[in-house]
């Protein structure tokens, strides 16, 4: 199966979980980290998505699925133990021209989960279409054990220094020769060493002179060796 791999802005929109269970917790875990507006359907609730519900983080409905009740969603997810509930919902949801997903039934579903490594804003998705998830879990952890805690500062500091060099306009060439060479300097081997005058210096080359981790917001202790672990906050 060929997939489209895409990341979603869900920020605020309706997203539906059915189910109450530990993998529904589980799916809602990764909504609201999104910032999804997430309502679960169901009967019961595990201890934790009790007590969302309670402080308002999620909306609640507590009985079995009814038709209507995926109307303006962006997403549903299918965490059910029922076969028979999942199906409905699918096909519901397909009838909506809503994207499903539901646990352990590729057949019904229209996208999948991938296993994620996040670091900050960085975001690694591994898929196998479904066919496998537990070789999927498998890359996951090798590709966490390589991606450190250094990524979450190396991916900011881009991110601000790109809005730096955008606002000069250069033009696409000199600003992807600009990138390139940042990028492929020893830029992230210096944070992870947390070496932040050679970071200010990498920065004054190839972003502009005056151009220093202070200049684009962001506090460095002084002295602080650690790389990645509170270091850099703006």
């Amino acid at each position: 199966m060929r997939t489209f791999p895409v990341n979603l802005d869900l920020r605020g929109r309706r997203c539906v979980v059915v189910g109450g269970g530990p993998v529904a917790q589980r799916k809602v875990t990764a909504l609201l980290r999104c910032g999804a507006a997430v309502r679960v359907i169901s009967p019961r609730l595990t201890p934790r998505l009790g007590r969302w519900a309670s402080a308002g983080r999620i909306g609640w409905t507590p009985r079995p699925l009814r038709r209507g009740d995926l109307r303006g969603a962006t997403l549903v997810f299918g965490a059910t133990d029922d076969a028979r509930t999942n199906q409905r919902l699918a096909a519901e949801a397909r009838r909506a021209g809503i994207l499903v997903n539901v646990a352990d039934t590729p057949g019904c579903c229209d996208f999948f989960m991938p296993a994620v490594v996040r670091r900050g804003e960085l975001v690694v998705g591994i898929s196998t279409g479904g066919n496998s998830p537990a070789l999927a879990r498998r890359l996951r952890e090798e590709l966490g054990r390589s991606l450190g805690p250094e990524y979450r500062l190396l991916v900011r500091l881009l991110g601000r220094a790109r809005t730096r060099v955008l606002a000069v306009r250069q033009g696409p060439r000199a600003n992807r020769a600009l990138f390139t060479g940042l990028v492929r300097s020893p830029l992230l081997d210096e944070i992870r060493a947390a070496r932040w005058q050679e970071v200010d210096r990498l920065l004054a080359r190839h972003v502009g002179d005056g151009v220093t981790l202070a200049s684009l917001g962001f506090r460095i202790p002084e002295g602080d060796s650690r790389a990645g672990s509170g270091t850099g906050r703006a």
